[in-house]
């Protein structure tokens, strides 16, 4: 176990130190590690034992069968499952502190561990194959913070929309810790620290970053908008004055930001989920097993001089069968004195005709008499607008 590096998958609701302690109960003799920084050529080749443990966050990798957006509810799957990539991220502090504002000089050094086999598997850990390290400029940093939080309220607001019953309350500490300037102070660091014309005459590299900085934000208003309105349809009298005031925070925020950013707009969830489905489909109709009365669906009246004019209820169409498939239980029971080969024939058109059969046998179970009728044939369209 000497220099290697594993990515263990904790057990269910197992807290870090209960883990380092099973650990350290495994080797008693080993020091733990205060730090997280990677460990020196002075650690690394002592006689000593030394165990450094920290909590690493799975990366994402959907297969490349999803080729197209696919459901949260599969996303989030593969978020902890099917993972071979993880990352650990070390904020850096590079320059001179400014006080006023942590963002402007706050980068972060990301390690990306790789792992031989994928979690989970047959075992709990797997050992670290590569490991490599990137550095992310605070802009980018910036970039990645609103593009998470940007999802994040997305993600809480489609699962409102598919789950009425969930609860409010993280909806509310979501959006409230956005809008509300008082409690995480929003996007306005980013403004301070990247948006000023000494920072674009310093980095002019960055410009087209700052764009997209500018573009998550404008984004970020309309997602607020779909959640604050699902809050306001939840929420109860009790807690009624604070949604209005979130509600006149958000009023002021979207202003601001549709005035120095633009404005966007995205498609309702409802227009989404009726434009993923197809837009027609067709499916067999059987009858109603004669414990279920043969009033599901409306027939009008069928007689030898006329056929059915409009469509039953529900959807069901009622046409006559074409001439020569045409026939009645009369009609059978006189066949069947005639020549094999017409008996035959008869069968064979039976076999091949499952709703005539199933049509019969529910008059026959009925006694109803049929008098020069003609026999119908049923079929369902369902359209979906």
């Amino acid at each position: 176990f000497q220099n290697k590096v594993f990515i263990y998958r904790g057990k269910e609701y197992e807290r870090r130190e209960d883990f380092e302690a099973r650990l350290l109960t495994q080797f008693p003799n080993a020091e733990k590690m205060k730090t997280t920084s990677p460990p020196g050529d002075d650690i690394k080749n002592s006689s000593g034992q030394y165990i450094q443990c920290f909590t690493v966050k799975p990366k994402l990798d959907l297969p490349s069968k999803f080729h197209k957006p696919v459901s949260e509810q599969i996303v989030s799957f593969y978020r902890v499952n099917e993972v071979q990539r993880f990352e650990y991220s070390r904020p850096v502090r590079k320059g001179e502190k400014n006080p006023d504002n942590e963002f402007a000089n706050m980068w972060i050094e990301r390690t990306i561990y790789v792992t031989a086999y994928k979690l989970p598997g047959i075992l709990r850990w797997f050992e670290v194959k590569s490991v490599f390290m990137v550095e992310i400029s605070p802009l980018e940093n910036a970039i990645e913070t609103m593009q998470l939080t940007n999802d994040k309220i997305n993600n809480m607001v489609q699962q409102h929309l598919n789950d009425p019953n969930l609860p409010i309350n993280p909806l509310s500490m979501l959006l409230n810790g956005i809008v509300d300037p008082a409690v995480m102070g929003g996007f306005a660091n980013y403004e301070k620290a990247f948006f000023t014309e000494k920072y674009m005459h310093e980095h002019p590299e960055d410009h087209d970053k700052i764009e997209k900085l500018k573009d998550l934000i404008a984004w970020q208003i309309p997602f607020l908008a779909e959640g604050i309105r699902i809050h306001g349809e939840k929420v109860t009298e009790a807690l009624r004055p604070f949604h209005e005031r979130m509600e006149a925070c958000f009023r002021q925020l979207k202003d601001k930001v549709e005035k120095q950013y633009g404005v966007r707009a995205v498609l309702s969830s409802l227009d989404d989920r009726r434009g993923s489905r197809p837009r027609s489909m067709v499916r067999s109709f059987t009858m109603p097993s004669s414990s279920r009365p043969l009033s599901v669906a409306s027939v009008s009246s069928i007689s030898s001089d006329s056929t059915p004019s409009r469509p039953g209820s529900d959807g069901f169409v009622l046409e006559p069968l074409l001439p020569k498939k045409m026939h009645s239980r009369s009609q059978d029971k006189l066949d069947k004195d005639d020549l094999d080969k017409d008996k035959k024939e008869k069968k064979k058109e039976k076999r091949n005709s499952k709703h005539q059969e199933i049509f019969d046998k529910e008059f026959k179970s009925t006694d109803i008499s049929l008098q020069q009728s003609e026999a119908v044939i049923l079929s369902e369209t369902v359209t979906l607008l």
